[in-house]
């Protein structure tokens, strides 16, 4: 659910709300009751979130360029896939 951000007109307050993107704007700040309009904001991004190896890992089978060694400790491939599994 995106997360909007919102300014009041009256004291200038600022708060933001989870909101579904079908529902109608909000109109009324929480703190004095005045109008408030929903601020343009440029969001989180596109995060991604898995479990286990990162994708380059699964298609190396090493983590050489990420640690300096493999996955089985040796400072250079072994030729096994992936490193002696």
């Amino acid at each position: 659910m995106p997360t909007y951000e919102y300014e009041c007109n009256r004291c200038h307050g600022h708060f933001e709300r989870q909101q579904s993107m079908k529902d109608e704007p909000l109109e009324v700040c929480p703190e004095c009751g005045g109008n408030v309009r929903r601020k343009v904001s440029g969001g989180s991004g596109f995060i991604m979130k898995s479990q286990g190896q990162s994708l380059r890992d699964s298609h190396t089978g090493c983590s050489l360029e990420e640690t300096g060694k493999t996955c089985c400790g040796a400072g250079q491939r072994c030729g096994k896939s992936p490193c002696g599994d």
